[in-house]
């Protein structure tokens, strides 16, 4: 027998950890390689620790995505999952069906909702290259948004004019002993191709939110508003809303859903749970999915934050515009317009634009032969439940917020929070999220890991504490990303 070389040696393969698998899942996902993504994920799901849950949880959605229910069920079995969506919403059967304009008081859409310079203008205020955000540092790890006065001058108050006149139509149960007196209005924009969806939320005071006694009902917009500024309805998410509302026994029993379409407006009434449902990423899809959300508040309105004092910080909900140190103010100027009169409302019916309501909204699942060990990760998503849909409602003082946000994505926010000089704390990279989950947070004795985003000094010392934890496991998921 030969003598063996050093050369000849064979080295011991690297043992791919089951957060690379399932990082390398979601690749092959995006690509529209489904089997081989179900056979990277079923080699995570094999591994101990968190990333396993993380694992199953995406063998759930991705096999409902793809129709696969019995599989689905299954993998939400070992989690401990008890409710889901119903499957015709989360394999898309239920674009299928026929569309309707929606039904008074609870839902409508418009097509054509805008006049065309207006929209034009808007769009180039939030273009991807616009001021708005690189200056907010986009994505953010919280939601922030700005409130005005009906009566200033903007396009934002001249949008929020024309779908008041049109939220007189639709809702008059709502408006008929109210007034709106203020606009609560953010932005959003998700990738090209992107199939993330977002989280079942409420619009809410976020402000107030935070002391909000334990029985008391939180203060939410008269009516919310989605004017879509970009999208096509073959590639893009569709925004899902609920007749599920903030009475603590409420269950969702319709859903109507929309697809994005340039300048169509989504009204919904603004108690309603509401969200984005996730689907199968369109690798051909063209351009990113923008969305201008708008919230019409009565009296009393929303608490508002201090403006921000610079790119990237101190952001918060319904902030007062700043009055210096950033550009993109001017983009919203009524002077780009013709005219800064308020514009001749276009259309006065509402469009056949929603799909026929789904019925039922949430299933059960047969959790006979599941596991009875609920899981270590508490995802935000919201399409499974591990307790009834109606404890949705349940609120509590938040000490987080999880926004969407991809690992790409994480990587811009922090080298852009580095520019601005922001004080962010290390990322914990043995416990990060990968692109496929884009917002969960992991709970590991003795410590709780919100992921993927930075939490300050205050908010990481007070998940040390008992105190803490059982405030984070209790908070509120009503975080508004739409």
């Amino acid at each position: 027998m030969g003598k063996s070389t050093a050369g000849s040696a064979r080295r011991p393969s690297r043992v791919v950890s089951a957060k690379d698998l399932v990082e390398q899942a979601k690749v092959a996902k995006d690509a529209g390689q489904h089997q081989l993504a179900l056979e990277k994920l079923q080699q995570a799901a094999k591994r101990g620790r968190a990333q396993s849950e993380v694992a199953r949880y995406e063998l759930a959605l991705l096999h409902a995505q793809l129709g696969q229910h019995e599989e689905s069920n299954r993998w939400l079995q070992e989690l401990g999952f008890a409710w889901k969506l119903s499957p015709a919403i989360l394999d898309g059967t239920c674009l299928l069906g026929s569309h309707t304009p929606g039904e008074e008081n609870l839902v409508v859409a418009f097509d054509d909702a805008l006049p065309l310079e207006l929209l034009s203008s808007l769009q180039d205020a939030f273009k991807p290259e616009a001021a708005f955000w690189s200056e907010h540092c986009y994505p953010t790890p919280g939601f922030f948004s700005y409130n005005q006065s009906l009566e200033e001058s903007s396009l934002t108050t001249l949008a929020a004019q024309t779908l008041e006149r049109l939220a007189a139509k639709s809702f008059p149960e709502v408006l008929q002993n109210q007034r709106v007196t203020s606009l609560e209005w953010w932005a959003h924009s998700r990738p090209a191709g992107s199939g993330s969806g977002h989280q079942l939320h409420y619009d809410l005071d976020e402000v107030d939110l935070r002391a909000l006694e334990e029985a008391a009902t939180p203060k939410h917009p008269l009516v919310s508003c989605v004017l879509y500024l970009s999208g096509s309805a073959s590639r893009c998410s569709v925004t899902m809303v609920t007749d599920q509302d903030l009475q603590p026994e409420s269950r969702a029993k319709r859903a109507w859903l929309c697809e994005p379409k340039v300048n169509r407006a989504l009204l919904f009434n603004g108690k309603l749970l509401h969200g984005v449902i996730p689907s199968l990423a369109s690798p051909d899809s063209q351009g990113p999915r923008i969305t201008l959300m708008l919230g019409l508040w009565g009296t009393p309105g929303p608490s508002c934050s201090p403006a921000p004092e610079g790119p990237g910080r101190d952001l918060g909900p319904n902030m007062h515009l700043p009055e210096k140190g950033f550009d993109w103010p001017a983009a919203l100027e009524v002077t780009r317009l013709s005219s800064s009169k308020k514009p001749r409302l276009e259309v006065t019916e509402a469009s056949p634009a929603l799909l026929a309501p789904v019925s039922p909204v949430w299933c059960t699942v047969d959790t006979a032969t599941g596991s009875a060990k609920r899981s270590s990760v508490d995802f935000l998503g919201k399409w499974f439940l591990q307790e009834a849909p109606e404890q949705l409602q349940r609120f509590a003082p938040r000490t987080i917020e999880v926004e969407e946000v991809s690992m790409e994505e994480l990587e811009r926010l922090r080298a852009a929070s580095k520019r601005a000089d922001a004080q962010m704390p290390p990322v914990d990279f043995n416990t990060l999220a990968p692109t496929s989950l884009r917002s969960f947070v992991v709970h590991e004795e003795p410590r709780m890991v919100a992921v993927p985003q930075f939490l300050s000094s205050e908010e990481l010392e007070s998940q040390r504490s008992p105190r803490g934890t059982e405030k984070l496991r209790r908070r509120d998921f009503s975080v508004r990303n739409e």
